[in-house]
């Protein structure tokens, strides 16, 4: 926690900083020795965007007794099986007493150091942790396949014993395959079922018992890396973060969103030690509206014998068993639109609830398009101490989603081609338009970057991780996220300053820039140190909120 003593370490004048780079046996707690000597150059940094958060590089000349300690040997203090800690600390000049910050702890890499004799100077380049899990210095998996089942069976039955928890998963994974022992995973899961998200979230779980469950089977070829494993896992939903801390602990968690945090550094500490400013917005990659591809669903069960009464479907499907089942996932070709508080009846087993998968909502009136195939999630909840079956729509046959940043003002009439009639930038004249029923508003008035200032600007994602996007849900969620990026990121300041050690990134700041009259929220997205000029570089992105409550 930064306190208002280290606060006012930065504002002596002059500064006096002393690099302590500690080494480790490669069980990062022994400490072998210190690496001493003066200072050439170096750097450090810290990349919110990256999954190698931290990395280090330093260049000295070492004093005569660390000299042969220094070499690039075995028996040296630089070598593979060694690691380090850093620190910079920060002199006192009243009792000349050094406070010391910890920076983080590092690996070498195969080709991370040099040591020239004739001059004498020994240079290091590390990163964190990571490098251990993502192949860089370790991490490969050498199995011909790796799985990890969404459930277990009973071998005889074929009855599911138990489904398999996402955050359960990330733990094996890096602690079996990753031998990382020490970790902080938060819940991982359905939006409305996270704390932070639901006030009720509680009992949503409790309604919901599969919330943070592994959606689909997985699996991984010979050679890939235990990150990417743990990646996989990470993005089955969006808006997750992975990194190692200044402290070696393995994060994985939900990306901060700042919006209740407090402000760490006020506008009066950043401008007593200001050196320069760079403001800038990246043109080409502002984007305003965001669509999501997602996954192809694959249906257990399909049916186009479809009828509809009394705001029932009656759907007979071959092979269906005598009960509903949790977790099957059935296909049908509607039959006619749907009023509001649609039921489903499979085989007669019963009416069942058509709910959103997004809100856990009843969906509304014509949300099912006649001869169109949608796809339907069964799954069970708790209520009352009973099981009660709901039939969640998943969507079309793939996952669909866009995400619109808009100021919420409506246009005037907009006619298309076939002869459609709607108000520009409605709803539904994002729906005609890009033909996608799963619209939804991101409503930012003061952005500069809406709509309605810029035109349509549209950012397409399609294939790769996105084809883990199982349901028009979870491509909306997506999209939200991704166009929160592309209108926010871009809006960014680069700010250089005296070197501050305890700088870290997803931190708010207020800052008054050169263009504005009055100081703004600004979030650190990136850090990086010279320590030869003694100054701090970073990478501040504009405070917006990721959820708005009017959206």
């Amino acid at each position: 926690m930064i306190t208002a003593k280290d606060l006012k370490l930065i504002l002596q004048k002059p500064l006096h900083f002393l690099l302590k780079i500690e080494v480790l046996k490669d069980d990062g707690k022994t400490i072998l020795d210190t690496l001493k000597g003066t200072i050439v150059g170096g750097t450090a940094s810290i990349d919110s965007a990256s999954s190698i958060r931290r990395t280090f590089s330093i260049s000295l000349i070492p004093t005569l007794y660390d000299r042969n300690d220094a070499k690039i040997t075995e028996e040296g203090l630089i070598w593979l099986n060694k690691e380090i800690r850093v620190y910079i600390g920060i002199m006192d000049i009243r009792t000349k007493d050094y406070t010391y910050y910890q920076q983080g702890y590092y690996v070498y890499t195969n080709t991370s150091g040099t040591y020239d004799a004739a001059t004498n100077q020994l240079t290091i380049t590390c990163s964190d942790y990571m490098s251990k899990l993502d192949g860089t210095k370790n991490g490969q998996i050498g199995a011909l396949t790796t799985k990890i089942p969404a459930y277990e069976e009973n071998e005889e039955t074929g009855e599911v014993i138990r489904y398999n928890i996402i955050r359960e998963a990330v733990i094996a994974i890096l602690t079996q395959l990753g031998g990382i022992k020490n970790y902080m995973v938060d819940d991982m899961g359905e939006y409305k079922a996270l704390s932070q998200n639901n006030s009720d979230w509680k009992n949503y779980r409790i309604q919901n018992p599969l919330w943070n469950t592994i959606p689909y089977d997985l699996e991984f070829s010979s050679g890939c890396t235990v990150l990417s494993i743990l990646e996989k896992l990470r993005d089955l939903y969006p808006n997750y973060e992975m990194f190692f801390d200044e402290y070696n602990v393995f994060i994985c968690r939900m990306m901060p969103s700042c919006y209740e945090d407090d402000i760490i550094f006020s506008n009066e500490f950043i401008q007593r030690i200001y050196i320069s400013e760079n403001t800038s917005i990246d043109m080409a990659a502002v984007r305003n509206i965001c669509e999501v591809w997602g996954k192809v669903i694959e249906a257990d069960f399909y049916t186009e014998e479809c009828s509809y009464n009394n705001n029932v479907y009656y759907c007979p499907i071959d092979g269906y068993d005598e009960k509903y089942y949790n977790g099957d996932s059935v296909a049908v070709k509607i039959s006619s639109p749907n009023q509001n508080n649609p039921k489903l009846n499979i085989n007669n087993l019963g009416e069942i609830d058509i709910l959103d998968e997004n809100t856990d909502l009843p969906i509304m009136s014509n949300a099912l398009e006649k001869n169109v195939v949608f796809v339907f999630k069964i799954k069970s909840k708790r209520i009352d101490g009973q099981t009660i079956f709901n039939a969640y729509l998943l969507g079309h046959w793939q996952a669909h989603g866009m995400n619109v940043l808009t100021d919420g003002t409506i246009g005037n009439d907009y006619t298309f081609n076939d002869g459609t009639v709607c108000k520009k930038y409605s709803k539904k004249y994002f729906q005609t338009k890009y033909n996608c029923e799963s619209v939804e508003f991101e409503i930012i008035p003061t952005s500069p970057f809406t709509v309605q200032k810029l035109g349509e600007i549209l950012d397409v994602k399609t294939g790769g991780e996105y084809d883990n996007i199982t349901s028009d849900s979870l491509a909306l969620s997506r999209a939200k996220w991704e166009n929160w990026k592309n209108s926010r990121l871009t809006d960014s300041i680069t700010l250089t300053t005296n070197l501050v050690p305890f700088y870290d990134v997803n931190i708010k700041v207020l800052y008054q820039n050169s263009q504005s009259d009055v100081a703004e929220q600004y979030i650190i997205k990136s850090v990086s140190h010279d320590f030869n000029s003694g100054t701090s570089t970073l990478s501040l992105m504009k405070f917006y909120p990721l959820y708005n409550e009017n959206t």
